[in-house]
């Protein structure tokens, strides 16, 4: 596996609010990816694909069987990927991303992340609805599925923002859908505008993660519900690694750029809880051994192929729930609901 084991040092980190006025280091774990290897041709990726495509049902029963979070979403999402395809829109999505909502919609830890987040979600339709940057299957499913009147999708990332400007035109989605290309800080909407926040696997990836979450709940109307998950570890830390994923941030002198926070229960008091109150609902899913997601992670960054067909089982295999983060062997992520007085 070609992989270069994470570096650490630290920096100081201020956590006075937690911890008795003391100031304590928080961790930076660096990880160097290697070069991305030669993309195979087309025509391999395209059999790759359909070979992967015939093994889904097989390897889904099998998840089932190692309960597996979150396999009743796949079908949620299959219907949305043949309406599109059978719809009448004019616009249509790629035949890459029409084969990821019909037999891929959902990656690693979004297994746990989509069941958490929908099944939370208010009952009934909310007139208001913002998405901050979650992965885009989960507002585009969540629109055509009614669940909102109308949204607001944002994302800073501009290759993720012409993905998302796609799935709403091919769904029929332009009506009630708008994209909008930028920064949580600088979201073009009054306070106590959205009915509905959610923001999946996002938070962590602000440094200055603080300030997002308390945008976000000045957006919220009183009585709204925000949606959130983070990853999380039992000593928190900051990873840094050499590729710019976002190209949002730029590099340090060393060529290292900030990617995400892993949250330990100071860091959610301090970040998270100092603005919102402690969360209405949480639930917490992690890897069983340490280090196991980690390098997943790199080997895929690195780019070595997706088998995407065995994903539901190896999750099923190698996660579990957990009741507290201290209790977390490595990495994990947790969902957090937040009700607005």
């Amino acid at each position: 596996m070609r992989l270069f084991m994470p570096t650490r040092a630290t920096c100081v980190y201020n956590r006075a609010a937690t911890r008795g006025g003391q100031s304590t280091a928080l961790e930076r774990v660096y990880a160097r990816i290697p070069p991305a290897a030669p993309r195979p041709p087309r025509a391999v990726r395209l059999a790759y694909r359909l070979f992967g495509s015939a093994l889904v049902p097989l390897t889904w029963l099998v998840a089932h069987g190692l309960g597996t979070p979150g396999l009743w979403f796949h079908p949620i999402c299959t219907r949305v990927g043949l309406k599109t395809l059978f719809g009448m829109n004019e616009s249509r999505l790629e035949a890459r991303w029409l084969l990821h909502m019909l037999f891929s919609p959902m990656v690693l830890t979004r297994y746990f992340e989509f069941e958490f987040a929908w099944r939370h979600l208010p009952e009934g339709q909310v007139a208001r609805y913002l998405d901050v940057s979650s992965p885009f299957t989960f507002p585009i499913v969540l629109m055509s599925e009614g669940r909102a009147a109308r949204a607001d999708l944002i994302n800073p990332d501009k290759h993720d923002l012409a993905l998302i400007e796609q799935h709403i035109a091919a769904c029929g989605l332009s009506a009630r859908c708008a994209a909008h290309g930028c920064l949580i800080e600088d979201a073009p909407f009054a306070d106590e505008t959205f009915d509905l926040i959610t923001s999946i696997s996002v938070v962590e990836h602000i440094p200055r993660d603080r300030e997002a979450i308390g945008k976000m709940w000045a957006l919220l109307k009183p009585g709204g519900r925000m949606i959130i998950t983070v990853p999380c570890a039992a000593r928190g830390y900051a990873l840094y690694t050499n590729v710019d994923h976002y190209g949002l941030l730029g590099s340090d002198e060393q060529g290292y750029t900030f990617l995400e926070y892993l949250y330990d229960e100071p860091m959610l008091d301090e970040h998270i809880y100092s603005v919102t109150g402690r969360p209405a609902h949480c639930a917490l899913y992690g890897e069983k051994r340490d280090g196991i997601l980690r390098a997943e992670l790199l080997r895929r960054w690195s780019g070595e192929y997706w088998r995407f067909w065995r994903e539901p089982v190896w999750m099923g295999r190698n996660f579990r729930r957990f009741e507290a983060i201290a209790q977390l062997p490595g990495e994990g992520v947790i969902g957090l609901v937040f009700v607005k007085p």
